[in-house]
């Protein structure tokens, strides 16, 4: 048998896709236009050698969230997608072994992905002709960013080998790497405040992708080059044991679950509840709202999510000297990015799943109009997240609120009063929504996608990742857009579209 089948013909299918072809120019025009802001943004400045590392560190910072993002997007559900079609069975009545599997599955995520980031490149190799960057940093973080793409994706395989439900892989695996960018910062916080216990602090620390990548600029590397080689070493082990873990557990694979013991379903029913509630009056009032449910687990989460984000925007506020204004957005950004991912998830849930399933044309059938379907979806995300949303959003007006007054009290000589007034309707609008965003663009992309599992992936890109590019374009205003387009195109008529995108999925050559 050839050595390691299903890569090559994973990376035969992946080079075919006209997607692979047609995004990596999309994500270099993409990068063009970045870099000609941040060029801008430095000959207004007006400083020598300002030019390069403005632009550097700019995209090298958002290519290296986008890394982070792209095993959430590409890998937590390659896996589980096959044990939901029941098809990754099939593979293993053949002398295919766990490793052959995860590693095919990497090869075919991880090339568009790769080609992507090659495209991105060049526009980071033009800081150093603009000066400010030296060719060992443009290398350095060059060899990051390809380590970090490998990191994310081999722990969103390990997620996705794990799980059944593209829902709860998009989770796991986001909470997974955002628990690891926190161990890299927290070792590098502790290990200031510290000095004594610097070396072990260090050590946790390079077991995160993101010390690697704050090591490799020139500043921190003349000194601390031995822990940058170390960290990117760490960070790349880690990846391959995720690898090594994910093809463990698919040579132990089995379509029956194993059951959790009694003490450990008690107590789960009590702290979290039941996974999905169904009130017997939403049957009433909405069909689809009682079939959507509401999970009690889901809103453990986001209460305490709220109540974190809450406390630490007041926190925040009771900074002296109004430095509490430009923290808040900070600060605040992981409470809600974190928020928002839970919404995109939930708001697409329902209507893949009813596709997936065949649920759909059942309701295309009965007497339910396109707008109490809607409607129904809307009052399940209402249920869940309206109130835990409102505190924190009421608790980000609070604490700018303040922090602005304290920055007028200490300054009261600036001119800069209606700038901060303006970031601020802009902060609290752009908390407002992007929720109302997600919600509409989820839906629609779920209802007519090929691929309705894509629906989470592709939302959070469009709503929470590419509008910062756009940087002239306030992101209130891509909202709106996205709104609108959602909107007018989820009142159209999509009964026919929902079945035939059915059949599509039940026999591919009826396509």
């Amino acid at each position: 048998m050839t050595f390691l089948p299903i890569v090559s013909r994973e990376l035969r299918v992946a080079s075919r896709r006209t997607s692979t072809f047609y995004g990596r120019s999309i994500v270099a025009a993409i990068a063009t236009v970045i870099g000609g802001f941040f060029l801008f943004m430095g000959e207004i400045m007006n400083r020598v050698g300002v030019n390069g590392g403005f632009l550097f560190k700019g995209v090298s910072w958002y290519v290296w969230l986008i890394a982070m993002l792209a095993g959430v997007l590409l890998a937590s559900d390659s896996i589980s997608e096959e044990r939901r079609e029941g098809t990754l069975g099939f593979l293993f009545l053949t002398d295919l072994k766990g490793y052959d599997v995860v590693l095919g599955k990497f090869a075919g995520v991880s090339l568009s992905a790769f080609y992507g980031m090659l495209a991105v490149f060049p526009v980071l190799g033009i800081s150093m002709l603009a000066g400010g960057v030296t060719a060992g940093e443009f290398w350095r973080v060059c060899l990051v960013l390809v380590n970090t793409l490998f990191f994310s994706v081999a722990a969103s395989m390990w997620i996705s080998a794990n799980c059944k439900s593209s829902s709860r892989g998009i989770t796991l695996a986001i909470g997974l790497l955002i628990g690891f960018i926190a161990i890299g910062v927290l070792a590098s916080i502790l290990s200031s405040a510290f000095p004594k216990f610097a070396v072990p602090f260090s050590y946790l620390g390079s077991l995160s992708p993101v010390s690697s990548f704050i090591l490799a600029s020139a500043a921190n590397y003349l000194y601390r080059s031995t822990e940058f080689w170390s960290a990117l070493e760490m960070s790349n082990a880690v990846g391959w044991v995720f690898l090594g873990l994910a093809s463990w557990r698919l040579s132990f694979f089995t379509e029956k679950a194993k059951e959790k013991a009694v003490w450990q379903r008690t107590l789960t029913r009590i702290v979290l509840g039941p996974r999905t509630t169904r009130a017997a009056d939403l049957l009433s009032i909405n069909p689809v709202a009682w079939m959507v449910g509401y999970s009690a687990r889901l809103r453990w989460i986001i209460w305490v999510l709220a109540i974190l984000g809450s406390a630490a925007f007041l926190l925040i506020a009771l900074i002296p000297q109004g430095v509490g204004f430009m923290m808040g957005s900070y600060i605040g950004w992981p409470f809600f990015f974190i928020l928002k991912v839970f919404f995109a998830i939930q708001s697409c849930l329902f209507f893949s799943d009813s596709r997936r399933s065949g649920a759909l044309e059942l309701l295309c059938c009965t007497p339910l109009t396109i707008r109490s379907m809607i409607s129904g979806q809307w009052m399940a995300l209402r249920r869940t997240f309206l109130w835990p949303v409102l505190v924190l959003i009421l608790s980000q007006v609070v604490s700018l609120c303040l922090a602005e007054r304290a920055f007028i009290l200490n300054m009261p000589n600036s001119s800069g009063g209606e700038m901060i007034s303006l970031m601020f309707a802009l902060q609290v609008g752009k908390s407002v929504t992007d929720f109302f965003a997600i919600g509409w663009l989820g839906m629609w992309l779920a209802l007519t996608l090929r691929k309705p599992g894509s629906a989470t992936g592709l939302t959070i890109l469009f709503v929470m990742v590419l509008p910062p590019v756009l940087f002239c374009i306030p992101t209130v205003l891509i909202d709106a857009v996205l709104i609108a387009v959602s909107y007018s195109k989820l009142q159209q008529d999509f009964r026919s579209p929902a079945i035939a995108s059915r059949v599509i999925l039940a026999h591919p050559s009826a396509a």
